[in-house]
C-alpha cells in the first residue's frame, strides 16, 4: 500500500510541476532577461550572426541552430565561429527545452528538492561551465567587434493567453505520457527485485567496478535504467533512496553518471543527425567537439562532488 501511495502522490505531484513549468515556459518570461544577455553575447568578441544565435537560443532552441546554419551555408559565419557559437549555446538550451520543461519537475518530485535541487544545480552548472569556457576561448582569440545593430530583435510569441495555455497543456500531456507510464514500471520492477533478493546478485557482480567511486552495485540498474529513459534513473534512484541502500551523495554521483549515458545516446540518436543535416560535413566535428565539452564538464562535477560532499 505505502508504494502505491508514493506512486500516486508522485503522479500528482509531477502532473502539477511539468504543467506548470510548460506554462511559465510558454509564457515569454525569459524575454525579460534580454537586457542581461545582450551585453554578454557580444562580450564574446563572436560575429553578430553568433551572437544572434545564442540569444535566439534562449527562447527557441530549434531556431537558433537553424538561423545559426543559415549564416553559416550562406558565408556570415566561419567553421571555428560556428562550433563556438553551438557550444555557447548549451546553458540556453538546457535552462530553456531540456531541463526546467521536463526533468526539473520530475527530479524534484521523484528524489526531493534536497537531492534533486543538488542534481539540477550541478546539470546547470556543467552546461555553464561548457557556455563560459566558448565564451573564454572566443574573447581571447577573437578581435573585439563593432558591427552590431542597436538591438537585437527575436521575435517573441505574442499568442493569445488561452492559445498559450493549450500549447503548454499539450505538451505537458505529450511529456507525461511518456515519462508516467516509464517511471512507475522502473520503480515497481526495482521493488520486485528488492523483494526477491535479485539486488543482492547484481550487487556483487559490479561492486568491484563501482566501489572505484564509492558506489554500491546496485546502481547498476539506475545506468541500465538510464538506456531506456532519464525518468526511469529518477525512479530507480527513488527507489534505491526509499530502501536505503544509497546515501545522497551516492544517488547524485549515479545520477550524474547516468546523465552521461543520457547525453550520449542523445548525440547518437538525435544530436548527430540533426548537426549533419543543418551543417553538412561540419557537423560532425560540431557534433564530437560538443560531446566532448559536455562529458569533459560532467567529468569535473562528478570529482567535484566527491571531494565537497
Amino acid at each position: 500500500m505505502d508504494i502505491v501511495i508514493y506512486l500516486v502522490r508522485a503522479v500528482i505531484l509531477i502532473t502539477i510541476g511539468v504543467i506548470i513549468a510548460n506554462l511559465v515556459l510558454e509564457s515569454n518570461l525569459l524575454s525579460k532577461l534580454s537586457a542581461q544577455i545582450k551585453p554578454l553575447c557580444r562580450a564574446s568578441n563572436l560575429p553578430k550572426e553568433g551572437v544572434f544565435a545564442v540569444f535566439a537560443s534562449f527562447f527557441n532552441p530549434t531556431a537558433g541552430k537553424s538561423t545559426l546554419a543559415g549564416f553559416y551555408h550562406d558565408g556570415k559565419i566561419g567553421d571555428t565561429e560556428t562550433i563556438l557559437t553551438v557550444v555557447m549555446c548549451t546553458f540556453p538550451i538546457v535552462v530553456g527545452e531540456s531541463l526546467f520543461r521536463v526533468q526539473a519537475p520530475i527530479a524534484l518530485v521523484l528524489l526531493g528538492p534536497y537531492i534533486g535541487g543538488i542534481y539540477i544545480a550541478l546539470n546547470l552548472l556543467s552546461a555553464f561551465i561548457q557556455t563560459f569556457a566558448a565564451f573564454l576561448y572566443s574573447k581571447s582569440h577573437f578581435p573585439p567587434r563593432n558591427d552590431f545593430e542597436d538591438t537585437l530583435n527575436i521575435a517573441i510569441n505574442e499568442s493569445s493567453r488561452n492559445q498559450k495555455l493549450k500549447t503548454a497543456l499539450r505538451k505537458s500531456v505529450k511529456t507525461l505520457k511518456k515519462v508516467i507510464p516509464i517511471m512507475i514500471v522502473s520503480f515497481l520492477v526495482v521493488d520486485l527485485l528488492f523483494t526477491l533478493d535479485v539486488m543482492d546478485y547484481i550487487s556483487s557482480l559490479f561492486q568491484p567496478v563501482l566501489s572505484l567511486l564509492d558506489l554500491p552495485g546496485d546502481c547498476i540498474t539506475v545506468l541500465i535504467a538510464d538506456l531506456a529513459h532519464f525518468s526511469a534513473g529518477y525512479a530507480t534512484v527513488a527507489a534505491l533512496l526509499t530502501e536505503g541502500v544509497i546515501t545522497a551523495k551516492q544517488a547524485i554521483i549515479t545520477l550524474l553518471i547516468g546523465s552521461m549515458i543520457i547525453i550520449t545516446l542523445v548525440y547518437l540518436k538525435i544530436s548527430l543527425p540533426m548537426y549533419i543535416s543543418l551543417f553538412g560535413r561540419l557537423g560532425m566535428k560540431i557534433t564530437v567537439i560538443n560531446y566532448l565539452c559536455s562529458l569533459i564538464a560532467k567529468v569535473f562535477i562528478i570529482l567535484l562532488v566527491v571531494v565537497l560532499m
